[in-house]
């Protein structure tokens, strides 16, 4: 658990002495953009972050409806968005 823990606190997790977990807004983009990537599962995410799957569905949630910030994919190849032009 100790390992799990130093993890979490990479992240910027709060942890209390009771067990209590505090997630900023920056690690719950972080569990959930790790669910998208090719392969990965909610279920095999959520136990590495140490959550249950429901939570981390709920933060999925959060994510499709634009109330949680995703952080940018890292990637070699350029990223273009499209150009609309209006008179």
């Amino acid at each position: 658990m100790c390992a799990t823990n130093s993890f979490l606190r990479s992240l910027g997790v709060e942890i209390y002495a009771s067990g209590h977990r505090r997630w900023s807004d920056t690690a719950k983009a972080r569990a959930v953009a790790d669910t998208l990537e090719v392969g990965a599962t909610v279920n095999a995410v959520a136990e590495r972050y140490g959550i249950l799957p429901n939570q981390l569905s709920a933060w999925r949630r959060k994510a499709k409806q634009g109330k949680l910030l995703l952080p940018a994919p890292e990637t070699d190849e350029p990223l273009f968005a499209p150009l609309v032009v209006s008179a």
